[in-house]
């Protein structure tokens, strides 16, 4: 064997073997994901009612059809998603990088402070829906008798009687929960920008303001992308809090696409319905994922 063809073989080995090495794991998220999404996509194309098993049938674009022109509970469950995540995440994000700037400084403390402001992470979506129901109740609430005794409500009233009260106080709950996600990931990035950085903007008479605008937030860009990415789809698919808290009520105010479709799963048992509203959602999701990654320019170094 020439030795031209022992280094194309070397070649070719070394150039195979990444692929190699990330076989089994390409394989376990093939079957762990791909397979549910094709399923999902099968079945939202049948007549599929588990209690009417016989009646399982090919009908093409129907569910779709009658999503999009006989569903208005779609469209207001698409409403109210939209409201939901983006009032969710951008109040996330807007306090919890304020939390992380406060907690970036030194101060007595400041590891006690950290590890009470990430505590909210650390707790299920049900037990914050459960924490703040109690803080919600309308005889037993914690918020009514703090607002009576300021003298800013005459009587107690449940936050979740009108759409807008239960949505608002719903966000809240989330905002809560979300914020240490935020926190700890703003911590993580600020730490890695080289403080002479700062001193070299100090001597060049940048105040605050500019060094933040200028160096804190474009050095952090991929960090804001990746973290308001990822929790704009979880919370858009979160059911948990809602379910806990208002079970989309009331009159359907609260309720989002995720919950539709789990409601119309468990109540209807209608899976082909059900696996229609799913598929819709999976490409919003997909849409919206890759049009944030390309408008935030993901990845590409930014001028400061």
């Amino acid at each position: 064997m020439s030795v031209s063809a022992k280094r194309g073989k070397h070649f070719n080995r070394q150039k195979a073997t990444p692929y190699l090495l990330l076989a089994p794991i390409l394989i376990f998220v093939a079957l762990l994901m791909l397979y549910p999404m094709i399923n999902v996509f099968t079945m939202s194309v049948q007549n599929y009612k588990i209690l009417k098993p016989k009646e399982r049938a090919f009908i093409g674009l129907q569910n779709y059809i009658t999503i999009f022109t006989k569903d208005p509970l779609f469209l207001k469950a698409l409403k109210n998603s939209g409201i939901w995540v983006a009032v969710s995440v951008v109040m996330q994000t807007f306090l919890g990088f304020w939390l992380a700037m406060l907690l970036n400084t030194s101060f007595k403390g400041r590891g006690l402070y950290r590890a009470v402001v990430l505590s909210p992470w650390a707790v299920s979506g049900v037990m914050v829906g459960i924490i703040w129901s109690l803080i919600y109740g309308e005889t037993y609430g914690v918020l009514n008798d703090v607002l009576k005794s300021l003298g800013l409500i005459e009587r107690k009233f449940s936050w979740f009687s009108s759409a807008g009260h239960a949505m608002t106080a719903t966000i809240i709950a989330n905002v809560w929960r979300g914020i240490p996600f935020f926190c700890l990931n703003y911590l993580s990035a600020l730490a890695s920008i080289n403080t002479d950085i700062y001193e070299s903007a100090k001597i060049d008479g940048a105040n605050g303001w500019v060094t933040l605008v200028k160096i804190t937030i474009p050095m952090i860009k991929d960090t804001i992308i990746l973290t308001t990415l990822l929790r704009s789809i979880w919370t858009f698919n979160a059911v948990d809090l809602i379910y806990s808290l208002t079970y989309g009520g009331p009159n359907n105010a609260t309720t989002t696409i995720p919950l539709y479709i789990m409601t119309t799963f468990k109540t209807g048992m209608d899976y082909g319905y059900a696996s229609a509203l799913a598929g819709i959602s999976t490409i919003i999701m997909m849409v919206f994922a890759g049009t944030y990654i390309k408008l935030g320019k993901l990845g590409k170094e930014g001028m400061y």
